[in-house]
């Protein structure tokens, strides 16, 4: 069941990605951070996102007045370190212009 809900954590984004452009594009990206200070469990999450056109990179901010990318950024990390117990700080995901989606999520070395 956690890799159903992981991707459809990572669908809702790449829908808030694509309702976050109001053009043609060829391809989306974007780059999640997650960090959660050890010492009093506070949490910092951001994002930065571009799309491309052609071959112009244009950044935007994600259109999420209803701030649903926090809520999906913890839920997705909740789920995949109780699922494989990997504990990662940033991720990107990414549209190509086949449609096609695609993750990278890099790990705290410690």
């Amino acid at each position: 069941m956690s890799i159903n809900q992981q991707t459809e954590i990572l669908n809702s984004l790449l829908q808030i990605m694509h309702d976050s452009v109001s053009t043609s594009y060829d391809s989306l990206e974007c780059v999640f951070d997650y960090y959660k200070d050890s010492d009093d469990g506070s949490l910092s999450i951001g994002s930065k996102f571009a799309y491309i056109d052609k071959d112009n990179v244009n950044y935007a901010l994600l259109n999420d007045p209803d701030y649903r990318v926090n809520e999906l950024i913890i839920k997705l990390h909740d789920l995949m370190v109780a699922h494989t117990g990997g504990n990662w700080k940033e991720f990107t995901l990414s549209l190509d212009e086949h449609g096609k989606a695609h993750t990278k999520f890099i790990y705290d070395e410690n």
